[in-house]
């Protein structure tokens, strides 16, 4: 496979992991949203504000090209600039401080304009309709004294750049003076009359510059910032606000933040949510056997985990003869058998999957002991509602003959299926390291008596007897919880698995909850050869 070929491959893994995180969350994600919307509906007040409206106009000549087509730009640019400066922190900081005390009950300043028109609406929204109003007239004030100091400082610009022509154009005039004064006698009147026309050119000009200068100076006196005031603040109009916006917003963030979150924790977390996450670190010298979709509620606990011979035709039970099929293809139908059932931790279905596989084989005409190896938590007597206890540690210790002993015995419509529990063992010390010549020995013998003994074991991260167990019998098989155990775990539980030299049959996987990865497809031609 190449390199991307393979990174694809993972970037579809990713997806589908993320899907599958969105899928499993998106209950609770709802639920967070209804509650953000509700608490944003009541934490928001409704409250009624008010808003006033005013108008003012540019008249200068560039925004009144707005009406021309080849100087239209040139004024929607101007227009806008204005608009900007009136939406400016700036400008807010001015309305603010020309308020004053009422500056606190402002909510809102704003400005559009009119299409197609140099003309400008100034909106204030305010808690009062006083507020409101006065907002419009201390703005369209503000606005008018900055387009006035806009103007004033234009104008002087120009001023002072006129003043300066002014000042050379006489410099001209009194050289020109000089020349003919002084060529009066020595020059040809040809040449003095055009240094006089000259002169009166110089003349003309200079009286143009004062006429420019006077202008500017009026109008900087008198004009009032090329703007004209249309309408001051309209009546305040009542305006009351919905709770629906904040409720929508609030469902929006809650929604939200739960997925984000959810994704980020899996990721953090590194728990195994697909299959193929479970074969890049289980390898593939590993193979899936089987996946047990996950059960109903009413089904998960007790003996109503016990589906197979109650409910033959769901997933749940056609999961657990499939991987009685798988296991005798990986073992070319070996028998007798024992079989190891392991998981990495506690809770990944391991004891609920072997009772299951031990009816199924049991139905398929096979003499099976279902032995439980847990010392510290045994719970397959109690699946199964069988009256004793553990006969564990007096197996091991040869207190009980397994060949003359009466065992808990639960019929099928095969062979029937005996838990090796008694009400004549003593529990024994669940605190030793189980050595491992004597747990061979009592699998050897327990193999004498049954086709298929199927052992429960602790879980192996947990406790050294699990491997201890995996080690004795013929074949192990792992469990991997989807949701639940995290790719270190698994990686961790394979490794100690094949340093210890555990011949892993394969893995079963539970929880699943997509009906595209069911049990079909995943141990025939797969299984590892036990010899």
């Amino acid at each position: 496979m190449t390199a991307r070929s393979t990174t694809l491959q993972e970037e579809i893994v990713v997806g589908r992991r993320t899907l599958r995180s969105v899928r499993d969350v998106l209950p609770l994600a709802m639920a967070v949203a209804c509650v953000f919307a509700v608490a944003a509906w009541f934490l928001s007040d409704g409250s009624t504000s008010f808003e006033s409206t005013g108008a003012v106009e540019l008249t200068d000549k560039t925004a009144s090209g707005i009406a021309v087509r080849s100087t239209r730009g040139d004024a929607l640019l101007e227009i806008e600039a204005q608009l900007l400066r009136i939406r400016s922190e700036d400008f807010r900081a001015t309305v603010d401080s020309d308020l004053g005390a009422s500056a606190g009950q402002l909510l809102g300043l704003s400005a559009e304009n009119t299409e197609d028109t140099p003309v400008i609406m100034i909106d204030a929204s305010a808690t009062s309709g006083a507020t409101a109003e006065l907002a419009v007239d201390v703005a369209i004030a503000a606005f008018s004294t900055a387009r006035q100091a806009d103007f004033a400082t234009a104008l002087s610009s120009e001023i002072d750049s006129l003043t300066q022509q002014r000042a050379e154009q006489i410099a001209s005039i009194d050289r020109l003076a000089a020349e003919l004064a002084e060529g009066r006698g020595t020059l040809a009147q040809d040449q003095i009359s055009i240094l006089e026309s000259r002169t009166a050119s110089a003349l003309d000009r200079l009286a143009d510059y004062d006429v420019a200068i006077q202008e500017r100076q009026f109008l900087a006196n008198t004009a009032s910032g090329q703007l004209s005031v249309i309408s001051g603040s309209a009546t305040a109009r009542e305006v009351r606000s919905s709770p629906l916006p904040s409720a929508v917003q609030g469902a929006a963030v809650g929604f939200l933040i739960t997925l984000v979150s959810a994704i980020a924790l899996g990721r953090f977390r590194g728990r195994l949510l697909l299959l193929d996450e479970v074969r890049s670190v289980a390898g593939p010298d590993v193979p899936i056997l089987a996946t047990v979709p996950k059960f109903r509620p009413r089904h998960s606990k007790g003996s109503e985990a016990l589906v197979v011979g109650r409910r033959n035709t769901r997933r749940e039970a056609e999961a657990f003869r499939y991987l009685r099929t798988a296991v005798e293809v990986a073992t070319d139908a070996r028998l007798p058998l024992s079989i190891a059932f392991i998981s990495a931790n506690p809770n990944e279905g391991k004891t609920v999957t072997a009772a299951n596989f031990s009816l199924a084989v049991a139905r398929a005409e096979r003499s099976v002991a279902l032995l439980d190896g847990d010392l510290l938590n045994p719970s397959a007597g109690r699946i199964f509602g069988a009256d004793g206890v553990n006969a564990f540690s007096a197996l091991l210790g040869g207190e009980i003959d397994p060949t003359s002993h009466s065992w808990y015995r639960v019929p099928t419509s095969g062979a029937p299926l005996d838990v090796l529990v008694s009400s004549n063992a003593s529990v024994g010390d669940t605190r030793h390291e189980l050595p491992t010549p004597a747990v061979e020995a009592m699998l050897g013998k327990l193999s004498q008596n049954w086709d298929v003994v199927v052992v429960d074991c602790p879980p192996v991260l947990a406790v050294s007897d699990a491997m201890v167990l995996a080690r004795s019998a013929d074949i192990a098989v792992l469990m991997v919880r989807l949701g639940k155990t995290t790719k270190s775990q698994l990686d961790k539980a394979i490794t100690q698995l094949e340093q210890n030299q555990v011949n892993v049959a394969g893995i079963v996987v539970t929880h699943s909850a997509d009906k595209n990865e069911s049990y079909y497809g995943y141990g025939y031609g797969y299984g590892a050869d036990v010899g």
